[in-house]
């Protein structure tokens, strides 16, 4: 007996070493894959079509070719067992494209903007009927930058680009070209030195927002992105659910996990311009009340804006005093937004497309994140958080795929390739099938409390 319970354990210890190893030579064929290898280039469409005119680029080392994103998506045990076996072999530490490549690239528009494959015309009317507004915020990896842009990327939308004050000038020409290429996607005018948790966050996105309104393009929503996130939902999709919005802003708004402490003391921001860096000065001292009797509100920097309630704060008195009284506190993107849109408790504001329900209560539909606490544990199977944010992999795909979020944030193309590349092919395949949302009635509950 003791016998057969040795070779139990022993065949038992062979199956676990060759399922956890397999996969991975299976894949490579025992080829050394070499650090120089850019794992990007998933599909590309030609210039000026929808349907029927993709063509998968065979530029894609065999490597990733190995990998089914249908399969992946499904939750197919071998598929990510496979996937986080080459993973993890790697150190979850992958090259990425130089941002100097982006120079030669952009050299001809045209070539550029038919061989990374954008599209020249809107896929349907219904988008080119209702054009949106996007912000997109940039401090790094610019071959990210252009992937995101490449995904959301629409003509008859207006995209924003603020590249970190802290970026090189050589970066900053890099996006800059990029931006060139497109009429409607411009650099923000003024450039904040972006320092983390300060002010300067917020000020950002609010220097993109005066842009947006400023240049007069015709646009109904506004949506504010890191470029470190990526698209659940496609263009079309998010017309049909912000068409069911109805002016209401999808500003997320909660009580419960409130922290008073960003906002009782005075947080101060040092910026050196010359070393373009600076830090965040925490003090003792205590913060005056909220002007005109505010009850500050918990929320989230990145949010959905109607362009009514973007119009109205940038000219509004009151706004601009809670704007100036949150200089100087912690994390200020993370309430400023939700106390102005919070009608439950401040009324008198009568912000449009506010939200007058109990903010606890509130839906939130612009970002499914993987928080690192205990309630969203599930949300990130490989537990990498940078920031408390969790960046997602292969492992969270089955998951991502059915959520009813529009965003999610986050990935890193050098932390995993793999999921990247098949949200990539997701998305395309949702775009040139024409996905539709499929339960309307969600969404609706945001403008019954508008």
């Amino acid at each position: 007996m003791i016998r057969v319970r040795r070779l139990r354990v022993w065949f038992l210890l062979v199956f676990l070493v060759f399922f956890t190893t397999a996969p991975y030579f299976w894949m490579t064929n025992g080829r050394v894959v070499h650090k120089d290898v850019f794992y990007n280039e998933p599909m590309r469409i030609k210039e000026g079509h929808i349907a029927g005119a993709v063509t998968v680029d065979r530029s894609l080392i065999a490597d990733i070719q190995y990998f089914k994103c249908d399969k992946l998506f499904a939750n197919d045990l071998v598929e990510l067992t496979k996937a986080s076996a080459f993973l993890q072999q790697r150190n979850f530490t992958f090259p990425r494209r130089p941002d100097e490549n982006f120079i030669e690239l952009t050299m001809n528009c045209d070539n550029f903007k038919e061989s990374r494959g954008y599209f020249v015309y809107p896929p349907t009317q219904e988008e080119k009927s209702f054009p949106i507004a996007f912000n997109i915020l940039f401090h790094q990896n610019v071959e990210q930058l252009e992937r995101l842009l490449r995904a959301i990327y629409r003509p008859q939308n207006q995209y924003c680009i603020h590249v970190d004050g802290k970026t090189s000038e050589d970066v900053l020409n890099i996006v800059t070209q990029i931006a060139y290429c497109f009429p409607n996607v411009f650099i923000a005018t003024e450039l904040e030195i972006v320092i983390y948790a300060s002010a300067t966050r917020l000020s950002a996105d609010i220097n993109c927002m005066k842009d947006h309104v400023n240049k007069r393009f015709q646009w109904y929503y506004l949506l504010n992105l890191a470029s470190s996130e990526y698209p659940i939902m496609t263009n079309l999709q998010i017309v049909q659910i912000l068409k069911q919005f109805n002016g209401s802003n999808d500003i997320h708004e909660v009580f419960s996990t409130m922290d008073e402490g960003r906002f009782k003391k005075k947080h101060y921001t040092f910026i050196d311009l010359y070393g373009k860096s600076g830090y965040m000065i925490h003090t003792d001292k205590q913060k005056e009340p909220p002007p005109h009797n505010l009850k500050i509100t918990k929320g989230n920097a990145y949010n959905i804006f109607s362009r009514a309630f973007v119009e109205w704060f940038l000219s509004n008195p009151i706004a601009r005093d809670l704007l100036a009284w949150s200089m100087d506190t912690l994390t200020p993107d993370e309430h400023f937004w939700a106390t102005l849109n919070n009608l439950y408790s401040n009324p008198h504001l009568k912000t449009p497309g506010g939200y007058t329900g109990h903010p606890d209560t509130k839906p939130f539909f612009a970002r499914y994140i993987g928080w690192n606490s205990s309630t969203h544990r599930e949300r990130c199977k490989m537990g990498h958080y940078v920031h408390n944010i969790c960046v997602f992999s292969v492992l969270d795909l089955p998951n991502i795929k059915d959520r009813y979020e529009i965003i999610a944030n986050k990935f890193d193309i050098e932390y995993d390739p793999i999921a990247y590349r098949c949200m990539e092919e997701f998305i395309l395949n949702n775009v040139l099938n024409e996905k539709n949302i499929s339960n309307v009635r969600v969404y609706k509950k945001l403008a019954l409390h508008s």
